[in-house]
């Protein structure tokens, strides 16, 4: 059996323990079945947002990264289809999934509340905290040395950083001002200057600046911050099979240990933030020893 029946067999069964509300399955009683949709036509529209190391254009002008070897998996080894890369930004990338621009999302998106009202999420591939970037001579150690009248703190419009301060926490910071840049603008440029005192980003992105920049930068995490709850991949809402395929997907990647491979290849993916295989009584019995449970 090749890995393509497998995973779809795999699938089948997974669906079988799909269970809906009334009122939800009667909402999304006319919605078409994208999945067959998609094996049908050969092809899968996937928008991204320009993120290094998951999802960019190198200098060749050429898609690459973690997400887009993945994706590779997805439609060559799997469903066997040609994919168009549709490229978005993160203030309209679920709008574009709503107009239908794209059939799914691949970025590494973090799921939060008030992007689940819109769209289906699927389980997290990969779980970070929310961090910043600081001058080093700014000798940042604590909230209250940002969270300081006149300072600024910058995000990216659209972010999960964005959300965070400004939707979800938006008493973090008491009194440093909230500042959200749309492209072409760099956050970083603006720390590096001294516009702003801080850059809240995912961890690897702040991390990857703060390495291509050692003589100046910093990537912190504060005990404060909040931790995210993971980033995963999007479909439309209603699509109960699409969705079902998109997760056993996670699952495959996650346990043929896929992004921790990426990992060699893009050092700039944060390998504490990868989630791990799933552990059996064997596992830890040989982790931890037989006597791990006494």
């Amino acid at each position: 059996m090749t890995l393509r029946h497998s995973f779809i067999a795999l699938c089948a069964v997974a669906a079988l323990g799909l269970g809906a509300g009334g009122a939800q399955a009667a909402n999304c009683a006319n919605a078409p079945d994208m999945l067959e949709e998609i094996m049908k036509s050969g092809k899968i529209r996937i928008g991204y947002v320009q993120s290094k190391p998951y999802q960019f254009k190198n200098e060749k002008g050429e898609l690459e990264g973690v997400v887009v070897n993945a994706a590779k998996m997805l439609t060559e080894e799997l469903l066997k289809v040609e994919a168009e890369w549709v490229e978005a930004k993160w203030d309209t990338m679920i709008a574009g999934l709503q107009a239908d621009k794209y059939d799914i999302i691949l970025s590494n998106t973090a799921r939060r509340p008030n992007r689940a009202v819109s769209v289906w999420f699927t389980k997290p591939w990969i779980i970070g905290a929310q961090s910043f970037l600081v001058r080093k001579d700014a000798n940042v150690r604590s909230r209250d040395d940002i969270d300081k009248e006149g300072n600024v703190v910058v995000v990216r419009l659209g972010s999960a950083a964005h959300i965070t301060y400004t939707e979800n926490s938006p008493d973090f910071f008491k009194n440093a001002t909230v500042k959200s840049l749309a492209p072409p603008a760099l956050p970083e440029q603006e720390v590096a200057s001294g516009r702003a005192v801080a850059w809240g980003a995912g961890m690897t992105e702040t991390a990857q600046v703060a390495r291509a920049n050692p003589d100046w930068a910093r990537s912190i995490i504060l005990p404060e911050t909040p931790r995210s709850v993971g980033a995963g991949f999007i479909v439309p809402q209603c699509q109960f099979n699409l969705l079902h395929y998109m997760n056993i997907f996670v699952d495959t990647l996650i346990e043929s240990q896929f992004f921790i491979k990426q990992a060699e290849l893009y050092p700039n993916l944060v390998r504490d933030a990868i989630v791990a295989p799933t552990a059996t009584m064997g596992d830890l019995d040989k982790a931890y020893g037989e006597d791990w449970q006494k």
